[in-house]
């Protein structure tokens, strides 16, 4: 998963510190994989860098706050509506992120995902033709069978220790 695209999805819900975007980030996509902390603060650095991000002040406690520019509110838009993970991975952790968002239409990214396996089941030659043109049906048979979304707004708590509790296991 775009680690970067994920945390400019988490953004569009408005202002968050790193920590928080890390949470949301984890939550959100349902990763397999730890993602690191200090990913997240170098993956801000560059998109202020970039141009994507801004300083948005500081929190009631003192944290540093991050935004959206306008051109970090089209890459995030562009994200969320067209299938950019190579992986099957990336493309479930696309379409959960993208679904957690409240008020978003995933239907453009259903779509664009169900292309892109279509296209690869038909162009599949060689000797992992029959691996790709099942993982595309396994993908389509997914999407077909998607339950009802559960979007949340940006979580404002402050864990004192430990983990998390995810707001949709609640």
């Amino acid at each position: 998963m775009s680690t970067r695209h994920a945390m400019l999805a988490v953004l569009t819900l408005g202002p968050a510190y790193g920590y928080q975007l890390h949470g949301e980030v984890v939550e959100r996509s349902g990763r397999e994989k730890p993602l690191n902390a200090g990913q997240v603060y170098s993956t801000l650095d560059r998109l202020r860098r970039d141009g994507l991000v801004r300083s948005a002040g500081v929190s009631a406690d003192g944290l540093p706050l991050y935004e959206l520019t306008e051109s970090g509110v089209a890459e995030a838009e562009h994200w969320l509506t067209e299938a950019t993970g190579a992986h099957w991975n990336d493309m479930i952790e696309q379409l959960l992120v993208s679904r957690s968002l409240p008020g978003r239409d995933c239907a453009p990214l259903v779509a664009s995902i169900r292309r892109t396996w279509l296209t690869r089941a038909a162009a599949a030659e060689g000797p992992r033709a029959s691996a790709t043109r099942l993982l595309a049906e396994a993908a389509l048979r997914w999407l077909d069978e998607l339950p009802p979304a559960r979007a949340w707004g940006i979580r404002t708590d402050r864990p004192k220790r430990g983990r998390r509790k995810s707001p949709v296991a609640a």
